[in-house]
């Protein structure tokens, strides 16, 4: 994470000092992610951020009803562990109840353009995969990248 050079004021909100005062130092980077997310959002628009989440909920489905999922503690048939990198990184399948987002930017931007009633009910049901410092969704996690649409 880069921060600008200490401010004069301590009010700025965007240097190391200004967002250490009001973050705890774990979170700073999680909080900053979100805040980011909250930013792309807005140049995005309400337009594009509904198809975005009309089409992954679209992807979520198809996920869930491939593999038997319905819940984290009902997985069905989905991985429990996925190796990336030769086997070096285990990425574990979540199967509590969790306050856990995706680390892909478009899964941010649907987080933060919802309500906080789907922050505490549908969020802590998604199938996460995590290995401690990084989380993905399923979906998110066995895609194929695909080149944008510039169409869209």
């Amino acid at each position: 994470m880069v921060y600008l050079a200490p401010c004069f004021s301590g009010e700025c909100g965007f240097c190391a000092n200004c967002c250490a005062n009001n973050c705890e130092k774990d979170n700073i980077s999680k909080v900053e992610d979100l805040r980011r997310a909250g930013d792309l959002s807005k140049f995005l628009g309400k337009n594009r951020v509904d198809k975005i989440t009309m089409d992954y909920n679209k992807d979520l489905k198809r996920w869930c009803s491939e593999r038997g999922f319905r819940n984290p503690n009902n997985t069905g048939s989905s991985k429990e562990t996925i190796l990336v990198k030769n086997g070096e990184v285990v990425f574990n399948l979540v199967k509590d109840k969790h306050k856990l987002v995706c680390e892909d930017s478009l899964c941010k931007i649907m987080y933060v353009n919802c309500s906080e009633r789907l922050h505490s009910t549908f969020y802590p049901s998604l199938p996460i995969y995590t290995n401690g410092k990084l989380n993905f969704c399923g979906p998110c996690f066995t895609r194929t990248p695909t080149p944008p649409d510039i169409n869209d």
